[in-house]
């Protein structure tokens, strides 16, 4: 079912058997748009359709801020409450492969949170307009150059280490830093050696000089940001924030936040040049993010705005610009 939402050139609810998709197609300015696929067990459909429409905005400013000709989208499946068998799983990928494969390439998915491998085969089964898997490398590069145009840090709180956190945290640690890492998952947490370990919950106390979040969104709000002993924000999660509130407050803080839209481009950066067949412009894009980075701070500077509020402007600027073109 084709949904009439504002702002939104195309935003799709779809049953898939136990599951509901919601596909939100942003703005494809020249046919195009990149986005992933995000499984969570939300509460309620209105909680799954709100999160793909704030990633699927996200993703149109970190498209456009990457230079790429472009736009963003995004899928969200909200899983069943109770078991979901393997197959059943299956068989919804496979349509919402299905489903993807008729848009004619309007909307290229990728890797999220939750998804799975056997996810993406069923997925990549159906459609070409698919990035790989292993991109998560890619986005934790983009992360440490973001993060190294702000500050030369001796200490790196990590919260997340799975396929982004993790390796930030390896390159981290190769770099000489001193990494704190924690995870919710303890196979996480034993795949990084050479970094100190604290429980979840403690990783916002934790003194260091960059606080990098690199799990799931909305983990930054009232009771965290008051909590960090940092000096700088910057990770790879999309949208950490809980609300604008939140980054608000930060900056009234004093700490310095790396917009997410800049800090975590590299995994679509990569996957899009390839899709689009200009990976020979792949390096150019990754260079311009501690570029831009350097141009969003120092324009917030002088502004006396906070980083988030100026990448924001600066990327609907951009946007208008590519879709009157």
């Amino acid at each position: 079912m084709k949904l009439d939402v504002q702002g939104f050139d195309q935003v799709h609810r779809l049953e898939l058997g136990a599951a509901t998709a919601f596909v939100a197609i942003h703005r494809a300015p020249y046919g195009r748009s990149f986005g992933g696929i995000r499984v969570r067990r939300y509460p309620n459909d209105e909680a799954a359709l709100r999160d793909a429409r704030l990633l699927a905005v996200a993703m149109s400013r970190k498209v456009v801020l990457a230079g790429l000709p472009a736009g963003g989208a995004k899928t969200v499946v909200r899983a069943p409450a109770g078991d979901w068998p393997d197959e059943e799983r299956r068989r919804t990928m496979h349509e919402l492969g299905r489903f993807i494969a008729s848009l004619d390439g309007r909307y290229h998915c990728g890797a999220d949170l939750g998804l799975t491998l056997s996810d993406h085969a069923a997925l990549a089964a159906e459609t070409d307009h698919i990035a790989p898997l292993d991109l998560g490398a890619w986005t934790a590069r983009s992360v440490i150059d973001a993060m190294y145009a702000v500050s030369s840090p001796d200490v790196v709180a990590v919260q997340g280490l799975g396929a982004v956190g993790g390796v930030v945290a390896e390159l981290l640690r190769d770099a000489g830093v001193r990494v704190i890492g924690t995870d919710v998952s303890a196979d996480a947490l034993a795949a990084v050696d050479g970094i100190e370990t604290v429980e979840h919950d403690e990783i916002w106390d934790v003194a260091c000089d960059v606080f990098s979040p690199c799990a799931g969104g909305g983990v930054l709000d009232l009771d965290t940001v008051e909590r960090l002993q940092c000096s700088v924000v910057c990770g790879g999660a999309n949208n950490p924030f809980a609300s604008v509130g939140d980054v608000d407050d930060l900056h009234a803080r004093g700490i310095l936040y790396v917009p997410d839209v800049l800090s975590n481009a590299g995994a679509v950066i990569k996957g899009a040049s390839d899709a689009m067949g200009q990976s020979d412009q792949i390096e150019d894009r990754m260079a311009l993010i501690p570029r831009r980075v350097n141009d969003v701070i120092a324009r917030a500077k002088a502004e006396s705005q906070s980083p988030h509020r100026v990448a924001r402007e600066m990327a609907d600027g951009l946007l208008v610009l590519s879709l009157e073109r």
